[in-house]
């Protein structure tokens, strides 16, 4: 299955070859078949790509970078982020992810933590090849936020005094974060300026805040079926977004929203999901992320030779 790579200019047959030859010569996977077969199935289900495809825009900007580092550095940054997607399904209890049954639905939670833990280590022995501190310092930073997300989100199930800065944080750790160490390693890679570095870690932090932002309007706004999950799924779960905490702000609403809590009756979720869909506070949801992506377009300007490509992606990811 291809994914973003291909479609952007970049190879992607490469980018694979790299990914499955790792997986297939390593001698610890050759020890446990069910752990192999587990992260085979995983890789074939493909992607997007999306953060390689933050990596290799950002080596574009550099006096040609070898290709074989960028593409290993892209396959490591894509093995991070699918160590982090397993960890957050099992911590979450999440049984499906666009509409595929989770590792740890399939397989079982032993088995989905051995893989997650695999990625990683797989992911930092890759980018152990890179004799760079300031890439493993980024690394470093970028897990701890990662970490530091799932563990808020965990402490604020069922918190209905979250403001805006609070899901603005909360949401750069899970997710923009990511982005931003994609495009920051890609400019190491590229030996990029500080202020070119600055540039592209703001940039991934704005792209970060409005593709969660698009997620979590789409959990309340699109039909069970695409979502692969009941709508309005992360407030079933206690997780408050942005279109609840707007919604929190109308005394026509708060109290009810206020009353929930993990065991309340399903049909209770229902009618505020709905509630919640029709007004008016999914089209303010819909503001901040406007925000952010007029936020990205500026720091573009900023960033020339990365605006044609980028523009692209933007179209792609938001409209």
């Amino acid at each position: 299955m291809m994914g973003y790579l291909s479609k952007f200019g970049y190879d992607e047959v490469y980018f694979n070859k790299i990914l499955l030859q790792n997986i297939e010569n390593d001698p610890l996977l050759k020890q446990d078949d069910a752990l192999k077969k587990a992260l085979c199935e995983l890789v074939s289900q493909g992607g997007k790509r999306i953060r390689p495809l933050f990596l290799l825009m950002a080596t574009d900007l550099g006096s040609y970078p070898k290709k074989e580092d960028c593409y290993l550095a892209a396959v490591a940054i894509e093995l991070l982020h699918l160590s982090s997607l397993i960890h957050d399904d099992i911590i979450d209890h999440s049984p499906m992810r666009h509409n595929v049954l989770t590792l740890h639905e399939r397989y079982g939670a032993k088995v989905a933590l051995k893989l997650g833990n695999y990625t990683l280590n797989k992911s930092l022995e890759l980018f152990s090849h890179f004799d760079n501190p300031s890439l493993h310092l980024q690394l470093a930073h970028t897990m701890k936020q990662l970490c530091l997300g799932e563990l808020k989100q965990k402490e604020d199930l069922f918190n209905f005094n979250l403001q805006l800065e609070d899901y603005i944080e909360k949401s750069h750790q899970k997710t923009g974060t990511l982005i931003s160490v994609s495009l920051v390693i890609g400019g190491l890679i590229a030996h990029l300026s500080n202020n070119e570095l600055d540039e592209l870690s703001k940039l991934g932090h704005s792209i970060g805040i409005a593709y969660q932002l698009k997620d979590d309007i789409s959990d309340f706004t699109s039909l069970s079926s695409s979502l692969g999950k009941p709508v309005g799924n992360d407030l079933r779960q206690g997780i408050i977004t942005l279109p609840t905490i707007f919604a929190l702000e109308d005394d026509l609403i708060k109290e009810e929203l206020m009353s929930l809590h993990l065991n309340k009756e399903s049909s209770t979720f229902d009618s505020l999901c709905k509630r919640i869909n029709s007004g008016h506070y999914i089209q303010q949801s819909e503001d901040v992320c406007q925000s952010y992506i007029n936020n990205t377009l500026a720091i573009m300007n900023k960033l020339p030779n990365l605006k044609p490509k980028m523009s692209y992606l933007i179209e792609l990811l938001f409209n």
